[in-house]
C-alpha cells in the first residue's frame, strides 16, 4: 500500500548525487531518466543536477503535496512516471498529487496500458489533458512472456500471473507487481479499448517518447529523417513485428511470417 508499491522498502533511500554518479558512470553516461519523489529535501538541487547533466527528470511514486511538486518541475521535472499509479489506493479527493501533476501543463504523464493498471475513463482523463504529453509505458518486468504461475521475484517477492496476465502480489489481488505485457501488447489494448486509433496507439509508444527526449522525430517517411522503424502488419487481433530498422539497419526479423 502507498506509493513504494511492490517494491521492497528497504531499497527507499533520498535522492544521493554521489550515488547516482555511481549508476551513472556505470551505465557509460546513458542513463537518461530517473525518477524520483519530490518530498524529499534533497530533491530540487538533485533535479537542477539531473537536469544539468541531461537526464530527464520524473516524478512518481510520491507522496508530495502541492508545494513540493510544483518546486521540482521548476526546477527542471518533466514528466510523471505511470500517473496514477505508485500511489495510495485511497486519497483526497483534493488537493492530491495526482490532480497537481495532471494540472501542470510542463509535465508529460506516462501510462501503462496493460489493461490492468489503470481502468479506462482514467486513461481517457489523462490523455484528454496531456494530449501528445501522454507517453505509453509497459511497466514490465522479468516475467513478460512467462506462463501463468506462482513465482519470486526481486519486485514483490511472492507474485502470482493469472491466465489473464495480471500480475499481482500472492494473497494480495489489488497490489500489483509490474506488468508481465509487452509494450506492443500495451499498444494493442488501447487499440481494442477504441481509446486511439491505431497509428495514435503506436505514436504514443514512439513518437511521443522521443520527442520528450529530444531525439529527432519525423512522423512519416521524408527524406532526412532517422530511418528508425518498425514493419508490422494486423493480423486478427492483434499486432505481428515483421522487422525493426535502427538507423537503416535491419536489427530484427520475424522468423515466421
Amino acid at each position: 500500500e502507498g506509493p513504494v508499491g511492490a517494491h521492497n522498502p528497504q531499497y527507499v533511500c533520498a535522492p544521493d548525487w554521489d550515488l547516482f554518479q555511481e549508476f551513472y558512470r556505470a551505465s557509460a553516461e546513458k542513463l537518461k531518466i530517473i525518477t524520483l519523489s519530490p518530498e524529499w529535501p534533497e530533491a530540487v538541487a538533485f533535479t537542477k543536477k539531473c537536469v544539468a547533466h541531461g537526464v530527464l527528470v520524473a516524478i512518481g511514486h510520491t507522496a508530495a503535496n502541492s508545494t513540493q511538486i510544483t518546486a521540482v518541475v521548476d526546477a527542471g521535472a518533466k514528466m510523471s512516471t505511470h500517473l496514477g499509479n505508485g500511489s495510495h489506493q485511497i486519497l483526497p479527493r483534493h488537493p492530491n498529487y495526482i490532480w497537481d501533476q495532471l494540472a501542470d501543463d510542463r509535465l508529460a504523464a506516462s501510462i501503462i496500458g496493460d489493461g490492468f493498471h489503470l481502468p479506462e475513463a482514467v486513461i481517457k482523463v489523462i490523455q484528454k489533458v496531456k494530449g501528445d504529453k501522454t507517453i505509453l509505458v509497459s511497466d514490465s518486468v522479468s516475467l513478460t512472456g512467462w506462463p501463468p504461475g506462482n513465482y519470486t521475484t526481486p519486485v514483490g517477492g511472492q507474485v502470482i500471473l493469472t491466465q489473464q496476465g495480471k500480475l499481482h502480489l500472492a494473497g494480495k489481488p489489488d497490489v500489483l507487481a509490474g506488468s508481465a505485457q509487452t509494450l506492443l501488447q500495451a499498444i494493442v489494448n488501447l487499440y481494442d479499448q477504441k481509446q486511439y486509433p491505431l497509428a495514435d496507439a503506436w505514436n504514443i509508444a514512439s513518437i511521443n517518447p522521443a520527442r520528450l527526449l529530444d531525439q529527432s522525430v519525423q512522423n512519416g517517411l521524408q527524406e532526412g529523417a532517422p530511418a528508425d522503424l518498425v514493419l508490422f502488419r494486423q493480423y486478427q487481433d492483434k499486432l505481428q513485428v515483421l522487422a525493426t530498422y535502427k538507423k537503416g539497419d535491419q536489427v530484427f526479423t520475424a522468423d515466421k511470417i
